[in-house]
Order: C-alpha cells, then sequence, then structure tokens
C-alpha cells in the first residue's frame, strides 16, 4: 500500500487526521459486524493463540525498540533512529501476520482496522526515523503516542472479541 507523494512528504502533523479518519473507520468497522456467536467456542480460542503467537514476540521486539528510542531520543540520533526502524519493520512484519489469520467477519473487521491504524504508526514511525536533528526527531513524539493509542484502542477490541484479558494484564 503506497501513499500518495503529498501525503509521504507532509509533516507528522498533517497525518494526525488521517490518523483520526482510520480510527473512525476502524470503529464504525467494529459497530457494524457483529461477534459471530455460532462459531464453535474452541475456534474461537484457537485464533486467540494464534493471534497471542504473533502479539507476544511482537510486543516483546516493540518493547525493546521503544526503550532503545527513549534511552537514545535526547542525545544519540542514529541509535534513536535504529529504534524507529526496528519499531516500523515489527509493527509491518506483526501486520503481515494478522492479516494471514482467518477470522470470522466481526473478528476481521477488527483485525483489519488494527492493521489500517497500525500500517498509519509504522509509516510515521518511519518518516520519523529519517530525522535529521534530534529537535526534528523529538517533533515527532506527540503524533508517535496518539498513533499508539490508536492502535491500543483497536488491539483491546480483537482481544476483547477472542475472550483474551485486556494488554495491560496479560
Amino acid at each position: 500500500m503506497s501513499l500518495p507523494r503529498s501525503v509521504r512528504s507532509a509533516s507528522p502533523t498533517a497525518l494526525v487526521p488521517g490518523l483520526m479518519l482510520g480510527l473512525a473507520l476502524a470503529a464504525a468497522s467494529c459497530a457494524s459486524a457483529p461477534l459471530a456467536q455460532h462459531r464453535p467456542q474452541h475456534s474461537v480460542r484457537a485464533l486467540a493463540a494464534e493471534y497471542m503467537a504473533i502479539a507476544r514476540p511482537a510486543n516483546h521486539r516493540l518493547d525493546v525498540a521503544v526503550d532503545g528510542y527513549a534511552d537514545h531520543a535526547h542525545h544519540d540520533l542514529a541509535v534513536a533512529e535504529a529504534a524507529l526502524r526496528s519499531e516500523a519493520a515489527t509493527e509491518r512484519m506483526f501486520d503481515r501476520q494478522l492479516a494471514a489469520i482467518t477470522f470470522p467477519p466481526a473478528i476481521a473487521a477488527t483485525a483489519s482496522a488494527l492493521i489500517r491504524v497500525n500500517e498509519i504508526r509504522a509509516r510515521l514511525t518511519k518518516q520519523q526515523a529519517r530525522a535529521r536533528s534530534i529537535p526534528a526527531l523529538l517533533s515527532f513524539d506527540a503524533d508517535h503516542k496518539m498513533a499508539d493509542a490508536q492502535v491500543e484502542a483497536q488491539v483491546r477490541v480483537i482481544r476483547a472479541q477472542l475472550g483474551l484479558p485486556s494488554p495491560e494484564s496479560s
């Protein structure tokens, strides 16, 4: 999926409306597709296990990358940028793996919404990793936190649909 040239060269602030639109679309798709209750419970458990099999390692890699960024963002541009590139690669790998899971329609809609907002976050992360100075790098932090919140909102929805505890408790 490629962005138009005008979006690729946009400032981080210019990405915020797209992020908000993505969240609105995600919420609408989740609300419009009720969970298929006729699906056997063991199948949902199996899907939950598949989801966790990709989420756990991705979360670990993200934790390492986020910590690396936080540790170096104020004094080592190259290391902070490398951490951001690792973050973006992890986000994209998770999206590919999530897209490969065959979910029932309601959960598939949420997975698609999660992938959409995560793609926006990954693009923002890659853009941040191309910053030419520490102040420019740090100028993305608020938008990055907003993107994180949008992804986390979708994660809470899909985990609830899969019968999993919230990310904070697992």
